[in-house]
This record gives C-alpha cells, sequence and structure tokens, in this order.
C-alpha cells in the first residue's frame, strides 16, 4: 500500500483538530497556544527561507546581465497585473455602485448609536 502524501497527512491532521475542537471545547481552548506559537515559528522561518531563496536563485544565474533582465521582466510584470488589478477594481465598484446610500458617522456620533454598548449587553 502506497503510503498518504504530506498533503493528505495536513488534511487528516486538520480534521482531527476540527473534531477535537468540536469535542473538547475546554481543552482545545487552553490547547489554542500551541498554535499560537506554532504559526509565530512559521512566521520567523518565512523570512530567511525568502532571503536564502532569492540569494541561491542570484548566486545561480552567474551573470548580471542575467539578472538585470528577470528583474526588468519582474518589474514590467508587476506594473501591468497590479494596473489591471486596479482597472478591475475601479470598473467593478463603479457598475455594482457597493455603499451608495450609507451615511457614515463621526466616531463620536458612533459610540451613542442606537446599537447601544457592550455594557448593555445582557449575556456578560
Amino acid at each position: 500500500m502506497k503510503r498518504p502524501s504530506l498533503t493528505v497527512w495536513i488534511l487528516i491532521a486538520l480534521l482531527a483538530g476540527v473534531a477535537f475542537g468540536a469535542v473538547f471545547p475546554g481543552p482545545a481552548k487552553e490547547l489554542g497556544l500551541l498554535g499560537t506559537i506554532f504559526l509565530r515559528l512559521i512566521k520567523s522561518i518565512i523570512a530567511p527561507l525568502i532571503f536564502a531563496t532569492l540569494v541561491v536563485g542570484i548566486a545561480g544565474t552567474g551573470s548580471i546581465k542575467t539578472m538585470g533582465r528577470i528583474g526588468g521582466k519582474a518589474i514590467l510584470y508587476f506594473e501591468i497585473v497590479t494596473t489591471l488589478a486596479l482597472v478591475i477594481g475601479l470598473a467593478a465598484i463603479n457598475i455594482s455602485q457597493a455603499g451608495v446610500g450609507i451615511q457614515l458617522r463621526a466616531a463620536g456620533a458612533a459610540a451613542s448609536s442606537s446599537l447601544g454598548t457592550f455594557a448593555d449587553c445582557p449575556n456578560r
């Protein structure tokens, strides 16, 4: 029988975590600290990993001319895709007219709205 791939193991762990949290919510909340630590460790690895990948990639080309060409293409691609995203976003908002008719209040007026405050909540 073939061993499950890493993706399958990750999905199994994800489902096991969801099931554990649904069945045992108390201990699951206490284990939340482990999840926070894990995510912070992952975040601390990302920057050095990207830096090392870039250094190895640049060193592997061996030519400044090649790197300049790749850099120029990357900047051109970024500019084109960013402009396209801006045009699509502006077209979508102008066609859908999202937000038309919404009355925004000043920050001081929002606190005295008819929704009340946290102190008014009955299940505190």
